[in-house]
C-alpha cells in the first residue's frame, strides 16, 4: 500500500526546479547579504543548488551556509536541499 507522502513526494521533486524554488533561494541569499543578479545563474540538482558567482561570494555562501539551510528549511518548496554551493 503506498503512503501519502510518497504521492506527494512527486510533486516536491517537480518543485525542486522550478522558479519558484530558484526564487525563494534567491530571496534567502538576499537576506543573508548574498547578491545573485540573475535566476538563471541558480540550479538545482537533486538536494543541491549551484550557483555561478564569484570566488568571494562563495565564500561568502559557505560561511552562512548553516544559516542559508536553515532559511531554506522553513519552506516547503526548498526544505529538501541540504547544500548550497
Amino acid at each position: 500500500m503506498k503512503r501519502i507522502g510518497d504521492f506527494l513526494e512527486k510533486f516536491t521533486k517537480l518543485a525542486q526546479s522550478s522558479d519558484e524554488a530558484k526564487k525563494t533561494i534567491l530571496t534567502v541569499l538576499k537576506i543573508h547579504s548574498i547578491t545573485v543578479i540573475d535566476i538563471s545563474k541558480i540550479s538545482i540538482k537533486g538536494t543541491s543548488v549551484q550557483i555561478k558567482m564569484s570566488a568571494l561570494q562563495k565564500n561568502e555562501v559557505f560561511l552562512k551556509q548553516q544559516k542559508i539551510l536553515s532559511s531554506l528549511k522553513e519552506n516547503p518548496i526548498t526544505k529538501h536541499i541540504t547544500r548550497v554551493s
